[in-house]
């Protein structure tokens, strides 16, 4: 090989290597997950949107709002920032854990890497996903049903 060659492959493998992404070492850990974090799905072709995008409820309670179609096929769904970085890559803690229901918290991972929880609306609506990270140590995330408001209420400017 020449040495044009050689320089070619050794930039090649550089640039590649720096393109990759290495997940943290540490945990993310910001106090306000609402600059970061995302509820990302197939609901969201796991892409992070703005609309699904947390807003914190009160401590360290988040939710996202999504509209949800009731065709009988479970959705997948994890909270994760951009990166998908560890502390900040939030599925299922154990197995029983991955389908959610309504009226139930289910424990969450957030090192996870592929354990999406589940969820089958029974009707199509808003729905609220919640996750409370009170308990480092296991999150807890849960669905509503977000209550529907009345057509005047979202014309009229709330003042």
């Amino acid at each position: 090989m020449n040495i044009i060659a050689k320089c070619l492959a050794v930039a090649g493998i550089t640039l590649l290597a720096s393109c990759s992404i290495t997940p943290y070492t540490e945990q993310v850990k910001v106090d306000d997950r609402s600059e970061y974090l995302y509820l990302r799905g197939n609901f969201t072709w796991w892409d992070i949107e703005e609309h699904a995008k947390v807003e914190r409820v009160e401590g360290q309670v988040y939710k996202a709002k999504v509209e949800l179609i009731a065709d009988g096929q479970p959705y997948e769904f994890k909270f994760a920032d951009e990166n998908w970085s560890l502390g900040a890559n939030c599925g299922y803690y154990d197995k029983a854990d991955q389908q959610v229901i309504i009226g139930k918290k289910s424990s969450a991972n957030c090192n996870a890497k592929f354990e999406p929880f589940k969820f089958t609306p029974s009707v199509t609506a808003h729905y609220n996903f919640f996750i409370d990270f009170s308990d480092l140590n296991l999150p807890k995330v849960w669905i509503e049903q977000a209550p529907e408001e009345n057509l005047i209420q979202q014309l009229v400017p709330k003042f």
